[in-house]
């Protein structure tokens, strides 16, 4: 086999090499990631804190409600049940019952705005739950889709880097590292394929003496162009 058929081989499995370990590289990439699921993770549980601490105010605030109604009925017995003659304590009475009053208001509406808040809060705790769920299933999916190939990946590369192996035998040391030093600078290419006189890779038409050398395939024939390596097939 010629040189220059001997890296054509070489750099179609090269190729796919390439090809098979960028699609290594990007199963690695999702599958350290979380799919999204940190985010809607995060929200659930900033979800619960907030819904835990407005549960902890409406507990705060009915306790504060009972107290203010124990208070006032004590407050109202002593009034009305003769213990209390002095019209000056009398009147400081009904001013502490009149506060309480607005206290107890004051804590009712407060507490009607934390039982609206808990309402939204544990809805839109479902909603974000509910939305949680079906990514972990969906990710669980997904993992178990891209391991599966990731196995069928490193068992392919496994087999391409034999091939290599056996197709690099084929070329000398020098053309090997001519190879090397092209596929390097021009994107995995280093041989470009001659159809009719044109290069395919860069679509330039080489001289008719070119032509005929690439054609003959008994030496490297570089284009004249963009410098790959020309084989005509």
């Amino acid at each position: 086999m010629s040189q220059i058929k001997a890296l054509y081989r070489l750099q179609k499995i090269d190729l796919e090499l390439d090809a098979q370990r960028r699609r290594m590289r990007e199963i690695n990439a999702v599958l350290e990631g979380n799919g999204g699921l940190g985010d809607v993770r995060a929200e659930v549980a900033a979800l619960q804190d907030a819904l835990h601490k407005q549960e902890a105010r409406s507990a705060d605030l009915n306790l504060e409600i009972k107290s203010i109604a124990s208070q006032t009925a004590q407050l109202n017995d002593r009034m009305y049940g003769g213990h209390v003659s002095n019209p000056k304590e009398l009147q400081d009475m009904e001013g502490k019952i009149a506060e309480l009053k607005r206290r107890r208001a004051d804590r009712e509406n407060a507490l009607l705005e934390s039982m609206i808040a808990i309402d939204e809060l544990q809805a839109a705790l479902a909603a974000a739950s509910e939305r949680l769920g079906q990514l972990e299933s969906t990710r669980a999916a997904e993992v178990d889709t891209l391991t599966a190939e990731k196995d069928s990946l490193k068992h392919t590369i496994k087999k391409l880097k034999t091939k290599h192996e056996a197709a690099v035998q084929g070329v000398s040391e020098a053309n090997l590292q001519l190879y090397d030093t092209l596929r390097a600078t021009k994107r995995g290419h280093a041989v470009a394929v001659l159809e009719g006189e044109s290069c395919l890779s860069c679509g330039v038409r080489a001289t008719a003496n070119i032509v005929k050398q690439v054609r003959q395939g008994d030496e490297l024939v570089p284009c004249p162009s963009c410098g790959r390596l020309l084989i005509a097939l």
